[in-house]
C-alpha cells in the first residue's frame, strides 16, 4: 500500500511539473496577439520606408535632370558669351578704321 500510495504521489508530481512546464512554456493569447501587432507594424514601417525611399530616388533623379539642363545653359550662356565678345571686338575694329579715315 505504501509503494502505491508513494507511486500515485510521484506519477501526480509528475504529471503536475509536467503541467506546469508546459504552462509556462507556451505563449498566452495576449502575447501572441502582441507579436502579430508588432510584426503588423514592422510590416507597415517597411512598407513605408519603401514607398520614401522610391521617391527620394524619384527627387534624385530630377534633380539630376535639372544639373544636366543647368549645365547646358551655362554651356550655352559661354558661347553667347563668347560671340559677344567676337562681335564687340569687331565693331571696335570697324570703329578704329573709320576713325583712321
Amino acid at each position: 500500500m505504501v509503494i502505491g500510495k508513494n507511486l500515485c504521489m510521484v506519477i501526480g508530481l509528475v504529471l503536475s511539473l509536467f503541467l506546469a512546464f508546459s504552462l509556462m512554456s507556451c505563449a498566452t493569447t495576449d502575447q501572441i496577439k502582441k507579436l502579430e501587432e508588432m510584426a503588423q507594424q514592422a510590416s507597415q514601417d517597411a512598407k513605408e520606408a519603401k514607398a520614401l525611399a522610391q521617391d527620394c530616388s524619384q527627387q534624385a533623379n530630377q534633380a539630376d535632370t535639372a544639373a544636366v539642363r543647368a549645365e547646358n545653359a551655362a554651356d550655352a550662356a559661354a558661347a553667347s558669351a563668347q560671340k559677344a565678345e567676337e562681335m564687340a571686338n569687331k565693331a571696335e575694329a570697324i570703329f578704329n578704321q573709320q576713325m583712321k579715315k
